[in-house]
């Protein structure tokens, strides 16, 4: 068995941006000026996309996964140490839909 690889917050960052904003731009129809915040976040460290409040009348779950596997394929293509990551999607208690995937394992998470 592997050992732990290294993900480095910079270079995850710097990845994502453009991946971000493409997977945004393609679906601007569902989600024309969204609210979000892209980040690692709880549970499990989750790395991606929450879109605060989003008009859900306009969005499947299938193509909220959709949106979550390219960016999962973007960063991964990016970034050696995302890939192979498990995307998906889901929507919390507050209405804020999460798009993004969780790093594959293990990972140790560094800070730069």
């Amino acid at each position: 068995m592997a050992g732990p690889t290294s993900l480095s917050v910079r270079e995850i960052s710097a990845a994502a941006k453009g991946s971000v904003a493409k997977v945004l731009e393609q679906q601007k129809a569902k989600f024309p000026k969204p609210d979000y915040h892209f980040g690692f976040f709880p549970p499990h460290w989750w790395l991606g996309i929450v879109i605060r409040n989003p008009d859900l009348d306009h969005v499947t779950l299938g193509e909220a996964n959709k949106m979550a596997a390219e960016l999962t394929r973007s960063i991964g293509g990016s970034v050696a140490a995302a890939k192979g990551g498990k995307s998906g999607a889901f929507l919390e208690d507050g209405g804020h839909l999460t798009i993004g995937f969780a790093p594959p394992e293990p990972v140790q998470m560094i800070v730069e």
